[in-house]
């Protein structure tokens, strides 16, 4: 296996919450590895990464399951709603480990790649590690 440079995913957000799907992003820029992996890491404590399903709407229920996850009380930090952002993020993760195939993710039939937004809009920064098979 070979490691390439970094690469970089910018994005801004829309929204306080959102679901962004990269999935096409990250592919563009693996469409020349045949083989390999690539680890997709987000740089930013109030955001995740995770894979979904495509199916209509289940991002979203998602986002409102983990948002129900988070109590209403005072915090030390800072506002409840930036306290929260900061427990999703932990909870859900900044990174995602992913096969490739072909020179595309190696993702199930409905699998896509999404980035959770919990404190928008913001601009955020996903950096892509690949390992290339020689």
């Amino acid at each position: 296996m070979t490691a390439t440079p970094p690469l970089t995913i910018e994005l801004e957000t829309q929204a306080a919450q959102e679901v962004v799907d990269i999935t096409a992003r990250v592919e563009a820029l693996i469409s020349k590895v045949r083989g390999g992996s690539c680890h997709v890491f987000l740089k930013h404590t109030t955001a995740g990464l995770m894979i979904v399903t495509s199916e209509k709407d289940v991002p979203i229920d998602i986002m409102d399951i983990l948002q129900s996850l988070v109590p209403q009380r005072a915090y030390r930090h800072d506002s409840p709603a930036h306290v929260a952002a900061h427990f999703l993020s932990a909870l859900v993760g900044p990174s995602v480990h992913l096969p490739i195939h072909d020179g595309r993710l190696a993702l199930g039939e409905f699998q896509r790649v999404v980035l959770m937004e919990f404190e928008g809009p913001r601009r955020r920064a996903i950096e892509i590690r690949l390992l290339a098979e020689s």
